[in-house]
């Protein structure tokens, strides 16, 4: 074989062991067998085998001292909790919060999230809060931006389940459809590792800020 067809080999060699090996444990990183096939809010808008990804962490903090840094997520606001500097590179202009502002407490059904600035509209899907239960359940439904009064292209759902006392188990579901090749070759070379990082990095932020002693309490809410 020439050296173009050993390159070729080497590549589909790589593609099948992410594609067996290593996708499988990136898109439910943390979630157990029954979380990943289990039924959660927001499944019922996407229509059946879209992306989906499921991933879980455990959080020493209730539900109720999660929700507040939950809710106010979104561009313009605590953004995500997640890598900026990643972020940056793609425009979203996001700036992660480091407490909780009571002015953006007030999220209700139908509510637009933002997720990057913006002009950045063409590339992210508008968001709107599609189910709220504080402090357990909060729903997200993307549209795509050339056409957001149609049925949603997505959903993304987080579920806060206590474990006990000063323990939660945060589920959160991506779901996209991608009717297109172009858009299944972008969800599956792009999104899905793109994803998989900012998941983690948002759990990461989350845990860094319920850790702070000063933050143990959800009446110790910052103006």
């Amino acid at each position: 074989m020439n050296t173009f067809q050993i390159t070729l080999v080497v590549l589909a060699g790589l593609l099948l062991i992410y594609h067996f090996l290593l996708r499988p444990r990136i898109l439910t990183r943390g979630a157990t067998k029954h979380e990943a096939s289990r039924k959660i809010p927001g499944d019922e808008l996407i229509p059946a085998n879209p992306f989906r990804s499921t991933m879980a962490t455990d959080i020493n903090a209730s539900p109720e001292n999660i929700w507040p840094w939950l809710v106010q997520v979104g561009w313009g606001k605590a953004a995500f909790y997640s890598y900026n500097i990643f972020e940056s590179l793609l425009g979203m202009d996001l700036h992660n919060a480091d407490q909780i502002h009571p002015e953006w407490q007030d999220v209700s059904v139908g509510d637009t999230i933002w997720m990057s600035h913006p002009r950045q509209k063409a590339l992210f899907p508008l968001t709107r809060v599609e189910e709220i239960k504080p402090p357990h359940e909060l729903v997200f439904a993307l549209y795509r931006a050339e056409d957001p009064d149609t049925k949603p292209s997505g959903a993304w759902s987080f579920i806060l389940e206590p474990l006990d006392d000063k323990k939660t188990r945060l589920l959160t579901r991506l779901q996209v459809v991608s009717p297109t090749t172009k858009g299944k070759f972008m969800v599956y070379f792009f999104l899905e590792p793109a994803h998989f990082i900012m998941q983690q990095g948002m759990f990461k932020g989350l845990k860094k800020r319920l850790a702070a002693p000063e933050l143990e309490h959800t009446d110790q809410v910052h103006a």
